[in-house]
């Protein structure tokens, strides 16, 4: 959701209160060494906005006279005079508002650079997928919208849809997959700061096809079983960043739900890249394009593959920009800091090999997509593994956000954010939306959530999570712009099961999430204003966080959330890596962590032999663990802790000073 002035960084309004909402029960949840029997449904709805004329009783065609003669090639753009000739609407031009919120309600896409841009071409559909699962009297719909990140009120509309045309489906999780080429929800691509380019006939749109599309999955449920899998990012793509620290999650943990007579019904893989290829495309056409992006490459190889419904999940995407992709595999080591040429933005720490493929719908947009769904597809043909657990849970939890961003509240009392109140007093004062979208306030509501699907747990972050928030990483205290704040909680090592997802941009979109210690330049919280921080490192995503304070708070729920359900959380120790030589290190495989103007180049040590924690001192642990429980033959830039004889998962945390 990266832009690249302040201007643009009026995003969304945002709310901790401690209402629980309880999906469903784990009620006799079994496991066992055979595996599990489930009944899931999946499909795809397209919500693409149709052509001009396909739309019967359009209520945007309001002023049949065609006085109003501006050229609208879709449904659902209200009518305007092109009084500047640009083909578009323009801030200014005469027009007729139809549904009387103040402002043009036409054809704007989120995200991506150089707003407003005006979709004027469909490459390929956008939509809703869903997956439906039951057992034992409890069902859970999981949902993925192709958008830049759909607000809690639209999803919250989706799911009272659903109830009312007769589904009790009460688990219905939703997220967006932070697709910067779908048409806008959030609001602030429009023709200037203040306002708001939602477009109200196409989010109403957007709720009946996402509705349906789990209706669908609801009346296509039979017989299944779930069988999950782990992919890693391929070698051959270099990561990029646009905000510091320079932490990434490189694995895909991917689900598939398998019919008896062997077709594949469903197939969900958590990947946490942005999705903004053509957002930020040099290409001035293919920017205006209406695009899944890269994800539209992924599913179309997974379907071809499998069949059934591929769905992408957006995991911990937060200043995860767009990889640039090479003919050749590159280290998964880092090297030292490379400020990268690159149209969305690349800092990175990773030497290139080979020629790099060359930007464009059909360069890089195609070979990202294509290459991700090939690691997928290795992942479960070598490394699949059935669902013994037949566990099927749900819970969400409000919470309410501070609202610290000065420019959110600006952007909330213009009506930036058409359809989201307001709120005051610990969320328990609502503002109410005036027609054209004003609220006021200084906090906002919001939710997160856990649910289970057999072998696999999710955890749903209402926006764009840094990886580092909930995954940690290799950084001390003295590697944080702001030493003095200590880390979120470790939701991983209160998920239990085999397999973990985070689910990003789930359930709402609040913005950028990342440790308080991170916060640099969030308007109102930073009197310096300035986005760099004491590492000479940039923060540009910063400003479009509702708060430093989000993580903290989205955090302690997500933890209560699924240890309501899963009990005490895994062991976590402090301690340190052993490198060969001997020397005691946060990081596995040397130092230092990469910074901007100093630790500038990263020293390999040779790989972790052993853990030291002040109890137990030296020993060399029977596995490693990865970032995300899963068993390591060595240690990588994933790893997160190690396993013991007996298989129990330990978190080794490296962030305290230790004596």
């Amino acid at each position: 959701m990266r832009r690249r002035s302040a201007s643009r960084a009026v995003v969304m309004s945002m709310a901790l209160t401690c209402t629980a909402i309880v999906v469903t029960s784990p009620a006799n949840a079994s496991s066992s060494h055979r595996a599990a029997h489930f009944r899931v449904g999946a499909a795809t709805v397209s919500f693409t906005p149709p052509r001009a004329g396909k739309v019967k009783n359009d209520p945007a065609d309001c002023a049949p006279t065609g006085t109003f003669d501006g050229p609208r090639k879709f449904a659902f753009e209200e009518p305007y005079k092109d009084q500047q000739g640009s083909g578009h609407y323009d801030s200014g031009d005469a027009f007729v508002d139809c549904n009387g919120n103040g402002r043009w309600d036409g054809n704007f896409l989120g995200g991506g650079s150089d707003s407003p841009r005006f979709y004027d071409h469909v490459a390929d559909k956008v939509g809703a997928r869903a997956m439906v699962v039951s057992h034992g009297g409890r069902t859970v719909a999981v949902e993925v919208l192709d958008n830049e990140g759909a607000f809690n009120v639209y999803l919250q509309r989706i799911r009272h849809r659903v109830n009312a045309d007769g589904f009790d489906i009460h688990g219905i999780f939703i997220s967006s997959n932070h697709d910067e080429s779908a048409p806008d929800t959030i609001g602030i691509s429009g023709v200037n700061a203040l306002t708001s380019s939602v477009n109200a006939y196409f989010a109403n749109y957007m709720v009946r096809k996402s509705a349906k599309a789990i209706e669908r999955a609801a009346k296509r449920q039979q017989p299944a079983r779930i069988r999950y899998a782990e992919g890693i990012e391929p070698a051959n793509l270099r990561q990029c960043w646009s905000s510091y620290p320079f932490v990434d999650d490189q694995l895909m943990p991917s689900l598939q739900a398998v019919g008896r007579h062997g077709h594949v019904i469903a197939t969900l893989a958590n990947v946490s890249q942005h999705a903004e290829s053509l957002g930020f495309n040099p290409s001035e056409a293919q920017k205006r394009w209406v695009s899944a992006d890269w994800i539209h490459f992924f599913r179309q190889r997974l379907e071809h593959k499998y069949g059934g419904v591929a769905i992408e999940m957006a995991g911990s995407v937060g200043s995860v920009e767009t990889p640039e992709v090479f003919s050749k595999a590159l280290s998964r080591i880092p090297q030292q800091f490379v400020d990268e040429d690159h149209p969305a933005g690349c800092r990175t720490l990773f030497d290139s090999k080979g020629g790099m493929t060359p930007v464009g719908y059909h360069g890089e947009t195609q070979a990202l997509g294509r290459a991700l769904a090939g690691s997928v597809i290795t992942a479960f043909r070598k490394r699949a593994r059935p669902s013994r657990s037949d566990a099927l849970w749900g819970q969400r939890f409000h919470i309410c956000i501070p609202l610290t961003n000065k420019l959110f509240a600006i952007g909330a009392h213009a009506g930036v954010f058409a359809a989201r109140p307001g709120y005051t007093d610990d969320c328990r004062t609502r503002f109410p939306v005036a027609p054209n979208g004003s609220t006021s306030g200084d906090e906002v509501k919001s939710e997160v959530a856990a649910f289970r699907i057999g072998d696999g747990t999710f955890a749903s972050v209402p926006g764009e999570v840094f990886p580092f928030t909930y995954l940690r990483s290799f950084m001390g205290p003295d590697d944080m712009p702001k030493p003095e704040f200590p880390l979120p909680p470790w939701v991983m090592a209160h998920m239990h099961t085999p397999f973990r997802f985070i689910d990003g941009l789930g359930d709402d979109m609040v913005g950028y999430i990342f440790p308080r210690g991170n916060g640099v330049g969030v308007p109102g919280e930073d009197v310096s204003g300035s986005d760099t921080d004491r590492f000479g490192c940039g923060h540009s995503d910063d400003s479009e966080a509702a708060s430093s304070k989000t993580a903290d708070i989205a955090g302690d729920a997500l933890v209560r959330a699924l240890d309501l359900h899963g009990g005490k959380p895994e062991r976590i120790v402090q301690g340190r890596y052993v490198l060969p030589g001997g020397t005691r290190s946060r990081d596995p495989l040397g130092g230092p962590e990469i910074k901007c103007n100093m630790d500038m180049t990263f020293h390999f040590a040779g790989r972790a032999q052993r853990v030291w924690t002040p109890h137990r001192g030296s020993f060399k642990p029977a596995a490693w663990m990865s970032l995300d429980g899963r068993r390591q033959a060595r240690p990588t830039r994933n790893t997160r802790g190690y396993l013991t004889r007996r298989g129990e998962r330990v978190w080794l945390d490296v962030f305290q000073d230790l004596r």
